[in-house]
C-alpha cells in the first residue's frame, strides 16, 4: 500500500466482492501465482501461532472446502515441518471434490507426514478432538460467507466454542459476515485473528476484545490501487495527519467562534456539554444560545463561554423569530452546533429550518434539529458545509425506516444518508462511521463503553464545531473529532464516566496523537498486531 495514501486515509478495509477482485487481479493481471499466495498465507498465520502461542503442541486445526481451508493445510505442514514437537491434527468439512487445485495440493502434501486427517467427522470424535488439543485453528469459512451456517458446520462450531480451547482465525473468525460484522448464525469467537493482506470490513465494523494481526501475504500494491476499496479504518498516524496547527503566536480569535444552539425546558445540560467539547477541543471562542427563559441557567453552568438568548414562546421552547436572530449572529461566527436539547416544537422546527436554508457558516446539525427533517433528508441541504450527527434512531426517522433496518447494515444506512442530504454523516454507534455523498466511509476504531453516557454525544458535536471554527473542511473535521472523542472515552472508565470528564480529556489525548510517529503505522509494518480497540 501507498505510505502517504496509507497516513491520510487509513487502511483500506475491502468488502468481500472487493477482496475477491484484489486477489484475482494480483493474480491474473501481476502474474503472482495463487499457490504462492495461499503458501504465504498459511505461513504467516503459522508465524502468528508460534509468537503467540510458542506452547502449542497439539493444535487441531479446522479446514472447510474453500481457499480459506486450504490455507489451514498450509498452517498444518509448516507447524509439523518447523518443530517436531508441534503433532497438528487436521479435521476437513465440506466437499473434498469441491477443492480448489492450490487447496488440493496443499491437501495432498500433508498426507506424507502422518498427520492425523479426519474427513468430516461427527460431533462425537470432534468433541474428543477439540478436548485433546491446545489450540483450535478456524479455517472453516473466509470472505465469502454470505449465508448463515447450517447442518454440519453449524454443529461444529457449537462443538469447537463448546471445548473453551484458544482460537486462532484465519482471515475472517467462522460465521461473521466480513462485509457488516454481523453474524451469520453460530459464530466461533477468536482470541487471535489473523487477518490476510487487508483488515476485512466487517472486521473494523465488529466491536471485538480480539486482537486482530494484519500480514502481508504479497497482493500487489497496483491491484490495491485499482480496485480502489471505499471503505477504510481511521489510524493513528491518519488521525494526527489532520490535527490543525497551532501557531505560536496564535490567540483566540486565531482559533475560531463556535454558535452552539440548542436547549429547551430539562435539556439545558445539552448545550453545556456541547460548548465544552467546543473548547475542550481549542475553539477561540464559544457562544453558548439557549431560549432566552433558560438563559440565566447557561450563566451558572458556564463559566468560559459566552452566552446569549434567544426569542422564546415563554416557555423554554425556542420560538420561530429565533431563525432571524441566529441568522444574525452566524455573521461574526466560524461554525455552528444546532439541535443538541433543542425540542421539537413546531415553532423551533420552523427557525431551524430557516437556519439550515439560509447560512453558509459549516454546521454540526444534532439531535431534535435532525429530527425536524424526518423523512425529508433531501432539505438538509443548504448552501453551507454541513455534518450530520444521527444515532441510529435519528438516522431510521430520517430514512424513514427502522432502527433496526439502520443497524443491519449501518455502512449502507450512513452512505444513503450522506447522498440525499449531499453532507457528511457521523452514524454514531459501536464503530462510528463517517461517510461522504460520494459513498467513501471511514470506521472510526476508537470509543466503547467508556462513551455509554448521556451527553457524549453533545460533546462530540461541540468537538467537530471547534474543528471546523479552526479551518478544517466537514470530512476532516468528522473523521478527526470522531477520532479524539472516541480516544477520550477510551482514556477514562469502563464504567462510571461522564460525559463531561470525556471533554476533559480531550486536551490529554490531541497531545497523545502529536507524538504518533507515522513510521509505526506504515503498511509495511503489517507483521505487528494491528488492534481496532
Amino acid at each position: 500500500m501507498n505510505r502517504s495514501r496509507f497516513l491520510t486515509r487509513g487502511w483500506s478495509c475491502p468488502t468481500a466482492t472487493e477482496m475477491r477482485a484484489i486477489d484475482r487481479d494480483t493474480i491474473e493481471r501481476e502474474g503472482i501465482p495463487a499457490e504462492l499466495l495461499m503458501e504465504t498465507a498459511g505461513r504467516e498465520v503459522a508465524e502468528a501461532i508460534v509468537s503467540r502461542f510458542p506452547e502449542c503442541r497439539r493444535p487441531l486445526i479446522v479446514c472447510g472446502p474453500g481457499n480459506n481451508g486450504g490455507d489451514g493445510f498450509v498452517i498444518a505442514r509448516v507447524l509439523r515441518e518447523w518443530t517436531s514437537r508441534c503433532v497438528p491434527t487436521v479435521a476437513c468439512f465440506g466437499d473434498s471434490a469441491r477443492l480448489s487445485p492450490e487447496a488440493r495440493s496443499n491437501l495432498d502434501r500433508l498426507r506424507p507426514l502422518g498427520l492425523s486427517i479426519l474427513n468430516r467427522p461427527d460431533e462425537k470424535e470432534l468433541a474428543q478432538r477439540a478436548a485433546d488439543c491446545d489450540l483450535v485453528v478456524d479455517a472453516l469459512f473466509g470472505v465469502g460467507l454470505k449465508r448463515a451456517i447450517e447442518a454440519e458446520y453449524a454443529e461444529a462450531i457449537r462443538v469447537l466454542e463448546s471445548a473453551r480451547r484458544p482460537v486462532v482465525a484465519v482471515d475472517v473468525p467462522s460465521g461473521i459476515s466480513s462485509d457488516t460484522g454481523l453474524p451469520l448464525g453460530p459464530w466461533l469467537p477468536a482470541d487471535l485473528i489473523v487477518t490476510l493482506g487487508l483488515p476485512k470490513l466487517g472486521l473494523a465494523l465488529k466491536a471485538s476484545d480480539s486482537e486482530i494481526l494484519v500480514v502481508d501475504i504479497g497482493l500487489a500494491d497496483a491491484s490495491l490501487q485499482r480496485v480502489a476499496p471505499r471503505q477504510h479504518v481511521l489510524t493513528p498516524s491518519a488521525a494526527a495527519a489532520l490535527l490543525p496547527e497551532r501557531p505560536l503566536d496564535g490567540h483566540k480569535g486565531s482559533f475560531g467562534h463556535v454558535l452552539v444552539v440548542g436547549g429547551s425546558a430539562g435539556k439545558t445540560g445539552a448545550v453545556a456539554l456541547a460548548s465544552e467539547g467546543a473548547l475542550r477541543t481549542g475553539a477561540g471562542l464559544v457562544t453558548a444560545a439557549v431560549p432566552r427563559s433558560l438563559h440565566p441557567i447557561l450563566e451558572v453552568k458556564l463559566t468560559e463561554a459566552m452566552t446569549l438568548g434567544l426569542d422564546d414562546l415563554g416557555d423554554g421552547r425556542l420560538a420561530g423569530a429565533a431563525g432571524e436572530q441566529i441568522g444574525n449572529e452566524l455573521q461574526n461566527r466560524d461554525a455552528l452546533v444546532l439541535g443538541p436539547g433543542l425540542g421539537q416544537a413546531p415553532e423551533t422546527a420552523r427557525a431551524v429550518s430557516e437556519v439550515l436554508a439560509r447560512t453558509s457558516v459549516p454546521a454540526v446539525v444534532d439531535a431534535d434539529a435532525l429530527n425536524v427533517f424526518e423523512s425529508n433528508p433531501a432539505a438538509l441541504c443548504g448552501p453551507g458545509p454541513r455534518v450530520l450527527t444521527p444515532h441510529p434512531g435519528e438516522a431510521a426517522r430520517l430514512l424513514s425506516r427502522s432502527s433496526a433496518d439502520v443497524q443491519g447494515d449501518r455502512v449502507a444506512a450512513a452512505r444513503e444518508l450522506a447522498a440525499l442530504a449531499r453532507a457528511i454523516v457521523v452514524l454514531k454507534g459501536a464503530r462510528s462511521l463517517i461517510a461522504t455523498p460520494e459513498g467513501e466511509v471511514w470506521v472510526n476504531p476508537t470509543g466503547g463503553p467508556g462513551l455509554a453516557a448521556g451527553g457524549s454525544g453533545d460533546v462530540l458535536a461541540g468537538v467537530i464545531a471547534a474543528l471546523l471554527g479552526q479551518g478544517l473542511s466537514s470530512l476532516d473535521a468528522a473523521r478527526l473529532g470522531v477520532y479524539l472523542h472516541g480516544s477520550a472515552g477510551d482514556a477514562g472508565p469502563r464504567v462510571g464516566g461522564l460525559a463531561s470528564e470525556v471533554a476533559t480529556r480531550i486536551p490529554q489525548v490531541w497531545e497523545a496523537l502529536l507524538a504518533v510517529d507515522p513510521g509505526e503505522q506504515e503498511p509495511e509494518l503489517a507483521r505487528r498486531p494491528h488492534r481496532f480497540s
